[in-house]
């Protein structure tokens, strides 16, 4: 769909699903208002939301800042955990493709063609 978002099927009819990039990206979580803070491990990421991995995962309805590459802090509340996963709906959309390091402009690897 032009939007970006995509149709899946249930008992009820088409469900309306938004665009997940599989990643595996570093970050940092720590609850609103708190200096501490520790590493997350990104495994997917849309315009609305994520979910990461971390060692202490904050609890569902908590209010979170994270600080992702290429997108720097973001607000949002944790929808759900499990172990040390976790769902996290941002307060309003971002643009995940900035997380991508082959689409920060100035930044290079190892093994990706650059254009010249």
């Amino acid at each position: 769909m032009a939007n970006g978002l995509t149709p899946l099927d249930d008992a009820f009819g088409p469900i309306v699903r938004e665009k997940r990039y599989a990643v595996y990206l570093r970050g940092v979580i720590g609850r609103a208002g708190s200096r501490n803070r520790m590493p997350l491990t990104v495994r997917n990421i849309s315009a609305h939301g994520l979910k990461g991995e971390c060692a202490y995962p904050p609890t569902a309805d908590e209010t979170v800042e994270i600080e992702l590459p290429g997108i720097g802090a973001v607000v949002g509340n944790v929808r759900w955990g499990e172990g040390q996963a976790i769902g996290v709906e941002f307060d309003g959309p971002i643009d995940p493709t900035l997380a991508f390091t082959r689409n920060r402009p100035g930044i290079r690897r190892s093994g990706l063609l650059s254009a010249h």
